[in-house]
C-alpha cells in the first residue's frame, strides 16, 4: 500500500488515532525502553487546544504503555485508547464508532504499512499516514485548524463519553437500561441571540444529526435565519444536555414554524456529543412530532427507540418557566400555538386547527357555551367541520384538572358569524362562530341549501359578543377548582391596523380587565404591559421574543401561591 503524503489529507480532520512504537515515540516499549519525541507530545497538546482529539491504537501492554505516557504527562491527553495484542483494523473501526465519528474524520498514525492497509481495509474512507513522516506538518493544514478550544472542552467531553462507555460496557446493562440510570437532564435555552455562535455552529458543522442539513455559511444567509426567527409562529431554542458523567453543554438547535394548518421544522441539528443518548427524538417528541424533510443520511432516525423516558426536562433559575408538573389548559387561537410551548409540555390544548380542508376554531364562546347534552349534535360535522361533543366533554373535564388556565377569546368579539343549529326548537339551541373561511367552503358546494336550512344567523351587537364573552369566562370559573389561576389574554391596541377596530378591542380588553379585577384568581394579560411596541407585528401577531415574554408572564403567575402577579412583577418582564 502507499501511505498517504500529508498534502493528501482531504477532509476536516477531528481524531487522530497514534500508534506508539516507532510513531508516537522512538524504539519498542516491550523490547527495553523509548526515547520520547517531544515534537509529538506538544502537537497533541496543540490539537486538544483546537478541538482535535488523540487517542490510541497499539500492541502494547496496557499497564506499561500508560505508565509511561503518564510519565510523559501525555496520557490525559487520550480517549479512548485501545492498547492490546488484537488485530488493529476492526479495534479502529471499534474506537471511532463508539466515539460517535466518521472515518473520514479520523487519522490513523502508524509506521507499519501492514497495519495502515488493515485499518484502511476495514475503514474505508479512513486517512492514513505514515508515522516515519515529520508530523508537526499537520499543524499547518487546513483540515487541522479545528477552531479555539484552550480549555479543553470537547476534550473533556469525550472523556465523559469514554467514562459512560465503560461503565456501560463492564455493567452489562442494555443500552435503555443504562441511559435510565445516567440521569439525563436536558434544559431548553431561548436566548439565541446571545448563544448566535453556537447557533450557527450547530446548523454548519454538525452531519450525522443533522436532520435538515440546510447551512447557514453566508451573510445573506444568516440574515435569512435571523428574519425567519422574528416570523410570527417561528418556535427556536438550543437544547443544553448533562447526565451523572458531565454537562454537554448546548447540543442541538431547532427552528419550527408553527401555523394552524400544522407545523414543519426548518432546522433539527445534534452535536454527535449525545449520539445514541435518544436526545433528539426525545425534543422532536416534546414538539409533537412536526412535519420534518429529512436529509439523509443520519445517524439514526427518530424512532430508534418506542419512547424516551430516561431524560428529565430541567428548569434554570432565570427560566421564568411554569413547574413541569404543573398541568395546563389553553383556549384560543394562533397566539397560544407560538407561546405554548415555552409554557411546558404538561398541558391540554384546544387550538384553532384545518381539519379536512377548513378550519376550526376553539376561541369561539360557542365551544364553551354550548350544551353538551345532544349526542346527536355531531352529525353536522359530517359537513361542515366544528369541534365536536367529546371535545367538549375533553375540555370541561380538562378545567377541572387544571393548575392553570390560559384563554385568548378576541375573535368571539371580533367575528361576525355567529350561528345557532340543532336542537328541535325554532332557531336551534347549539352557539358556533363559523369561521369565514369554512363558511365559504360550505357555501360553493353541494352542501350551501342544508347550510342555509340548518343554521340561522344571530346579528349579534358588539354589547351582545361581549355578553356571551363575559357568560364564557363565568361558566370557566364555575368548572376550575377553586383558586386556580386564569389568564385571560387582552387584544394588542397599538399599531395602524388595531385602529380599525379600536372601539372592539377597547370594549374586549374592558370585560376582561374588569373580569379579573372582580375575580381574585383571575390576571388580565395586556399585551401593552408585557411587551415592547418590536414585539408586535400586526393586530394580531408578536414576534416570536412577543410569545416568549408573554409565557414568561403566565409561567411566573402559575408559579405564585394564590395566581396572581405583582405590577413590579409585569414592569420586570
Amino acid at each position: 500500500m502507499t501511505t498517504y503524503p500529508l498534502s493528501n489529507i482531504d477532509a476536516t480532520v477531528k481524531l487522530l488515532i497514534w500508534d506508539l512504537d516507532e510513531t508516537f515515540w522512538s524504539g519498542t516499549l516491550s523490547e527495553g525502553g523509548i526515547t520520547a519525541r517531544p515534537q509529538n507530545i506538544a502537537l497533541v497538546r496543540t490539537l486538544a487546544e483546537r478541538g482535535i482529539v488523540s487517542s490510541i491504537c497499539s500492541k502494547n501492554d496496557l499497564a506499561q504503555a500508560r505508565a509511561k505516557l503518564e510519565e510523559l504527562g501525555v496520557w490525559e491527553y487520550f480517549v479512548f485508547a485501545h492498547i492490546d495484542w488484537t488485530p488493529k483494523g476492526q479495534a479502529i473501526k471499534g474506537i471511532i464508532s463508539d466515539m460517535g465519528l466518521r472515518d473520514e474524520n479520523v487519522v490513523f498514525l502508524d509506521d507499519n504499512a501492514m497495519n495502515l492497509e488493515e485499518a484502511k481495509f476495514f475503514n474505508s474512507r479512513l486517512m492514513c499516514v505514515d508515522g516515519d513522516f515529520d508530523l508537526s506538518g499537520l499543524l499547518d493544514l487546513p483540515q487541522a485548524q479545528g477552531k479555539d478550544d484552550g480549555a479543553l472542552s470537547r476534550l473533556n467531553q469525550y472523556r465523559v463519553n469514554e467514562a459512560k462507555h465503560r461503565e456501560k460496557t463492564t455493567g452489562q446493562l442494555s443500552n435503555e437500561e443504562f441511559l435510565r440510570q445516567s440521569d439525563i437532564r436536558l434544559r431548553y435555552v431561548y436566548d439565541i441571540e446571545d448563544n448566535w455562535a453556537r447557533v450557527l455552529e450547530l446548523i454548519n458543522r454538525t452531519n450525522q444529526l443533522n436532520f435538515t442539513k440546510k447551512r447557514v455559511e453566508t451573510d445573506a444567509a444568516e440574515a435569512d435565519l435571523r428574519e425567519m426567527l422574528r416570523m410570527p409562529g417561528a418556535h427556536a431554542g438550543l437544547i443544553q444536555v448533562s447526565d451523572r458523567f458531565g454537562d454537554y453543554g448546548m447540543v442541538g438547535f431547532f427552528l419550527m414554524v408553527k401555523r394552524s394548518s400544522g407545523s414543519r421544522l426548518e432546522h433539527f441539528a445534534f452535536s454527535c456529543r449525545t449520539l445514541n443518548m435518544g436526545v433528539e427524538q426525545y425534543v422532536y417528541d416534546a414538539l409533537e412530532r412536526p412535519d420534518l424533510r429529512i436529509a439523509q443520511p443520519v445517524a439514526n432516525g427518530l424512532d430508534k427507540y418506542d419512547r424516551v423516558d430516561w431524560v428529565t426536562e430541567t428548569f434554570g433559575e432565570d427560566d421564568g418557566f411554569a413547574a413541569p408538573d404543573r398541568r395546563l389548559c389553553l383556549v384560543g387561537g394562533c397566539d397560544l400555538l407560538q407561546m405554548a410551548f415555552y409554557c411546558g409540555s404538561n398541558r391540554d390544548e384546544f387550538v384553532n386547527i384545518v381539519r379536512n380542508g377548513m378550519v376550526v376554531r376553539y376561541d369561539d364562546v360557542g365551544f364553551i357555551l354550548s350544551e353538551r347534552d345532544d349526542p346527536g349534535m355531531d352529525r353536522f360535522r359530517t359537513r361542515l367541520e366544528m369541534w365536536s361533543r367529546d371535545e367538549m366533554l375533553a375540555f370541561d373535564a380538562a378545567l377541572g384538572a387544571a393548575d392553570v388556565v390560559i384563554l385568548s377569546l378576541y375573535q368571539s368579539a371580533a367575528g361576525q358569524n355567529f350561528f345557532t343549529f340543532g336542537g328541535s326548537e325554532f332557531g336551534g339551541k347549539h352557539l358556533m362562530h363559523v369561521p369565514a373561511q369554512a363558511m365559504r367552503t360550505v357555501l360553493a358546494s353541494d352542501n350551501a341549501a342544508w347550510f342555509a336550512k340548518s343554521f340561522y344567523h344571530r346579528r349579534y351587537t358588539l354589547g351582545q359578543k361581549l355578553t356571551l364573552v363575559k357568560r364564557a369566562y363565568d361558566r370557566v370559573q364555575s368548572l376550575v377548582r377553586p383558586g386556580t389561576p386564569i389568564v385571560l389574554i387582552g387584544a394588542n391596541e397599538t399599531g395602524e391596523r388595531a385602529q380599525r377596530s379600536l372601539e372592539t378591542r377597547k370594549g374586549f380588553n374592558a370585560v376582561s380587565r374588569d373580569f379579573a379585577v372582580s375575580n381574585s384568581n383571575v390576571t388580565f394579560a395586556d399585551p401593552a404591559d408585557i411587551m415592547a411596541a418590536e414585539d408586535i407585528v400586526d393586530d394580531n401577531h408578536f414576534t416570536r421574543i412577543g410569545y416568549f415574554k408573554l409565557a414568561q408572564f403566565i409561567n411566573a403567575i402559575a408559579a405564585t401561591d394564590d395566581g396572581t402577579l405583582m405590577p413590579e412583577a409585569v414592569a420586570g418582564m
